[in-house]
């Protein structure tokens, strides 16, 4: 009896160590979808297939997404689907043998709306094997839909209309201009905006109308062909202002624009925080009707407006900062406000500026006197460089060939050649002798035969 319960104990606890081994080890598959090519405004099935290698399934349960844009799910009772704007359930075993096999299939029925390409995928899943054991999908794939545009489609990307509230835009509509700005008060976080194409089959998407920031706001409408590739891109430009309208007894026009050529700026009120630049006091400036806060020169008299003046405000890019604006002609000109050097001292900047001019007059005329006696000075030393040089060539051309010079042998015969009369003793023509070669010649004067007489040179 005991051996009987030992044995029951044992495979009861073998089935439970089975049944645990069997849900641990619980059959695996996949989800495939077919990758459709179609024409737009076609209706197209796109076919969904649970598969497994080691269970045979039972059911499943998927939810799908797809883009309500793009597509048109369509529901006709054919398969266990059901759905719409952008969300489709599978439910059940498929078409075909179905349950007890290794593959599900489902067809999905939708109308391409709009040329392009577009994703059909898995949100959730539940599937299901014969023993009731859940299958443990290890892959959801996706549909990749091609919709080509029909030859009768056509490239018109324009917007008929564009209509928006609160606010205006800074000019008429134009379906070629694109970029357009509007101005909105703090409390506006987005617009309500009617963008209409004038091709009804294009397709318009608009972008950034949320939440907008204190400051410049960009909100775009893109706009489709129905050839799916023709594209135009809208865009406003949403200027959020940060405060209200009123600064004391005075109605400031904040909000209001100030344009030049080039340049458009947006009248703000100043923050507290903001110190006026120096050498510029406040200012009313009158515009029309309002009057707006402007900063003049510091020397500027009450109640006169200058032409040059500060205000502080917000250009298209969104920086806040103060302007010059300059109305002294006709075409006004603004700018970035940069604070000059000794800003408002313009009574030292005057004293600088003349001592400046002074200093260079006066440069100018040292150098009006100095320029010719320059040129002058130069001019004489040219011309005795050229006499020196003259001087040197005559003087070497003139020089006349002494056959006396020191360049003969500077031996003791200088006496001989001297070009002064002297004396000749015979002693000197003894001790001389030997330098009179055969072929000199000697004087008939001389007498061999009284060589102790002296002979005087009657030269």
């Amino acid at each position: 009896m005991k051996k009987f319960k030992a044995w029951k104990l044992l495979l009861t606890t073998l089935t439970f160590v089975f049944v645990i081994a069997a849900s641990v080890f619980a059959g695996t598959g996949v989800i495939q979808f077919a990758d459709p090519k179609v024409t737009r405004d076609k209706v197209f099935n796109v076919a969904c297939k649970v598969k497994s290698t080691d269970v045979r399934l039972k059911t499943a349960d998927i939810t799908i997404q797809y883009d309500p844009n793009m597509l048109e799910f369509i529901q006709d009772g054919s398969t266990n689907a059901e759905g719409g704007a952008g969300t489709v359930r599978v439910n059940g075993t498929g078409i075909g043998k179905g349950s007890g096999t290794r593959t599900l299939e489902y067809q999905l029925k939708f109308k391409a709306l709009y040329a392009g390409s577009t994703n059909i995928t898995v949100l959730d899943q539940e599937v299901t094997d014969t023993t009731d054991n859940l299958v443990n999908i290890t892959k959801q794939g996706s549909a990749l839909v091609t919709i080509n545009p029909s030859n009768t489609q056509s490239k018109n990307a324009n917007l008929s209309t564009l209509e928006f509230s609160p606010g205006e835009l800074d000019r008429e509509f134009d379906q070629n201009v694109l970029s357009y700005n509007v101005e909105v008060n703090a409390d506006v976080d987005s617009l309500v905006i009617s963008a209409i194409s004038e091709d009804k089959d294009a397709r318009v998407k608009i972008s950034g109308n949320s939440n907008f920031n204190t400051g410049m706001n960009k909100v775009t409408i893109d706009v489709t062909a129905p050839d799916g590739k023709t594209t135009k891109q809208y865009i406003l430009n949403v200027t959020k202002f940060e405060t209200g309208v009123t600064a004391g007894n005075t109605t400031i026009a904040n909000g209001q624009r100030f344009s030049s050529k080039s340049y458009t700026i947006t009248i703000m009120i100043k923050p507290d925080e903001v110190s006026i630049p120096s050498g510029y006091k406040k200012l009313e400036l009158a515009n029309g009707s309002e009057s707006i806060e402007a900063y003049g020169p510091s020397d500027t008299p009450d109640g006169e407006t200058p032409k040059v003046f500060l205000v502080y405000a917000m250009n298209q890019d969104g920086i806040k900062d103060f302007y010059r604006c300059d109305w002294r002609n006709d075409d006004y000109t603004i700018q970035r406000y940069v604070a000059e050097p000794n800003a408002g001292n313009y009574e030292e900047l005057n004293n600088r500026y003349v001592a400046l001019s002074n200093e260079h007059e006066t440069a100018s005329k040292r150098l009006n006197i100095l320029f010719p006696i320059t040129i002058i000075l130069a001019s004489l030393v040219i011309i005795l460089i050229i006499i020196l040089i003259v001087m040197i060539i005559k003087g070497g051309s003139s020089k006349k060939t002494n056959p006396y010079s020191n360049d003969f042998d500077d031996d003791d015969d200088d006496d001989y050649f001297s070009s002064k009369p002297r004396k000749i003793t015979s002693s000197d023509v003894d001790d001389d002798e030997d330098k009179f070669s055969k072929n000199d010649k000697i004087d008939d004067d001389y007498d061999d035969d009284s060589d102790s007489d002296d002979i005087e040179d009657l030269g």
